[in-house]
C-alpha cells in the first residue's frame, strides 16, 4: 500500500512546481510589461519635450521677428505694436496641435536699480522714493525708503564710503551667515534681498501689498524711462502732483489707437484731455523706444508643457542680443 501512494505523491509535487514555474513566469511577464510600458512612456514624453522645446525656440525666432519689424516700421514703441499684440491665434498655422504663447515686455519702462549708483542724479532719486511711498508696497515710510536707497547705492558702487543710511562690507560681515558687499551693479533683481533693509514683502509682494520685482530691471544704468510702455506705480512716481488716476488716464490714453503716432514724443502727455498743465515731467528722463525687452514663450501639447523666459537687447542699428535664456 505505501508503494501504491508514491505516485500520487510525486504527482503532487510536480503540480505545485509546475504552478510556482508558471506564477514565476508571469510575475516576470508582468514586470517585463510594466518596463516595457514605462519606457513607452517615457519615451514618448522625451518625444513631446523635444516637440516642445522646438516650438519654445520658434515663439523666441517669433517675438525676434516681432521687434525688428516694429524697428523698420518707426523708432517708437507703442501697445500696438506687433511685439505687444502677439496672440496665440497667430501660431495655428505653425504651431499646429501645440497650444503657443508669446508674451513680450518691454523693460525700458521699468526703473533702473544700478542706475541709482550716481550720487549727482538726486531727480531719480526723488522719483524712487515716490515710486516706493506710494503706498502700493510694503515698506514703513519715507525714512525708511530714505535708508534703502542709501544701502542700495553703496551695494552698487564702488567705494567703501557708507552713506547715513546705507552699509557696506563691514555690516555685511557681521551678519550670519557674513558676506561680502558687491560693489558693483546688480546681476539680478533677486540680489536686492541681500541688501540692508530689503524683505520679500517689499521686493516680491504680500496678502496687502505687491510687489516692486514687477516694476524694476537691473539692464540699464542712465535712468531712461519708456513713457510709452512704463506701468501705473511708474508713472505715478514721475511727478509730485502725479495720482493714480492720472497714471490710469495716461495709460488710456496710449493704448488707444488713434493716438499711436502723437506716441512718437515724449511731450504726448500734454496733450491728454484734463491733464494738469502744471504738470511737467523731466525730458531727460523719458524716451519712447526701448532697449531691453522680455521674452516669454509657453508651450502646451497634451499634459506636457515647456516654458522658456530671456531677455533681448535691441540694438539702435537693429542688432538684437540674447543676454539671457533659460528653459523650464
Amino acid at each position: 500500500m505505501h508503494s501504491e501512494r508514491r505516485p500520487d505523491k510525486q504527482s503532487g509535487i510536480a503540480l505545485v512546481l509546475t504552478l510556482l514555474t508558471i506564477s514565476f513566469l508571469v510575475a516576470v511577464t508582468l514586470q517585463l510589461m510594466i518596463t516595457v510600458d514605462r519606457q513607452i512612456t517615457i519615451s514618448a514624453a522625451q518625444r513631446e519635450q523635444v516637440r516642445l522645446d522646438g516650438m519654445v525656440q520658434a515663439g523666441l525666432c517669433l517675438a525676434r521677428a516681432a521687434l525688428a519689424v516694429d524697428q523698420r516700421n518707426n523708432t517708437f514703441d507703442s501697445p500696438q505694436d506687433a511685439w505687444a499684440t502677439l496672440e496665440p491665434k497667430q501660431f495655428k498655422s505653425v504651431s499646429d496641435e501645440v497650444d503657443l504663447e508669446v508674451a513680450v515686455s518691454d523693460l525700458s519702462g521699468r526703473l533702473q536699480v544700478n542706475a541709482l549708483k550716481t550720487g549727482g542724479k538726486e531727480a531719480y532719486r526723488q522719483l524712487w522714493l515716490r515710486f516706493l511711498t506710494s503706498g502700493h508696497f510694503a515698506i514703513a515710510g519715507g525714512e525708511a525708503a530714505e535708508d534703502l536707497l542709501d544701502a542700495i547705492a553703496d551695494w552698487i558702487d564702488e567705494d567703501n564710503e557708507e552713506r547715513h543710511g546705507g552699509a557696506e562690507s563691514p555690516y555685511y560681515q557681521g551678519l550670519q551667515p557674513p558676506y561680502a558687499c558687491r560693489n558693483a551693479p546688480l546681476a539680478t533683481v533677486e540680489e536686492l534681498l541681500l541688501v540692508k533693509g530689503m524683505t520679500r514683502a517689499l521686493l516680491f509682494g504680500d496678502a496687502d501689498h505687491e510687489g516692486i520685482a514687477n516694476y524694476i530691471t537691473v539692464l540699464g544704468d542712465n535712468g531712461a524711462i519708456n513713457l510709452n510702455t512704463a506701468p501705473l506705480p511708474v508713472l505715478q512716481a514721475l511727478s509730485p502732483e502725479m495720482t493714480s488716476k492720472l497714471a490710469q488716464e495716461l495709460i488710456d490714453y496710449r493704448q488707444d489707437k488713434q493716438h499711436v503716432e502723437l506716441l512718437a514724443q515724449p511731450g504726448w502727455y500734454r496733450g491728454v484731455s484734463g491733464f494738469p498743465a502744471a504738470i511737467e515731467f523731466s525730458n531727460e528722463q523719458l524716451v519712447v523706444a526701448g532697449q531691453y525687452f522680455e521674452v516669454r514663450v509657453h508651450a502646451t501639447l497634451n499634459q506636457f508643457s515647456r516654458t522658456g523666459t530671456g531677455i533681448l537687447h535691441r540694438g539702435d542699428d537693429g542688432r538684437q542680443t540674447l543676454l539671457s535664456w533659460k528653459l523650464e
